[in-house]
């Protein structure tokens, strides 16, 4: 149905992504007869004007990261704990961050990889997928 799909927004913690002059959204829901999907694309630690929070602390911006993928998910009706999977994807050699997604979510499947990230002062950035019963 037309209306099944929902970009997500979170305002107070994220600018939209048509500011930054691109084509994507950083989180989609699509919600069928059973069940809800939502799609986060990479997030990053930045605030409601797409700025750079906690610049040069990878540590700071892994909680920042995780707070504004959690807001995105709660714009679907949806929680960390219905993640499925997620991909972290960080700029340098950084064992604490697999630890603290470990710690912030128990049992996740999560991959953690080293990879560039989209802008240079992310340090750390991540994507997922996550399933919650259907809620208006």
């Amino acid at each position: 149905a037309p209306d099944a799909v929902k970009y997500l927004h979170a305002p107070d913690r994220l600018n939209p992504t048509a500011e930054y002059g691109v084509a994507f959204e950083r989180g989609t829901a699509v919600t069928f007869a059973d069940r809800r999907r939502v799609l986060i694309s990479g997030t990053a630690s930045i605030d409601s004007r797409g700025h750079i929070v906690h610049a040069g602390d990878v540590e700071a911006q892994t909680r920042r990261m995780c707070d504004n993928v959690e807001a995105l998910l709660a714009n679907a009706g949806c929680s960390a704990a219905d993640m499925m999977h997620a991909i972290v994807y960080i700029r340098d050699e950084a064992a604490a961050v697999g630890a603290m997604i470990a710690g912030r979510y128990p049992g996740l499947p999560c991959v953690v990889t080293l990879a560039p990230v989209c802008r240079p002062g992310w340090l750390v950035e991540m994507e997922c997928m996550a399933m919650c019963p259907p809620r208006e």
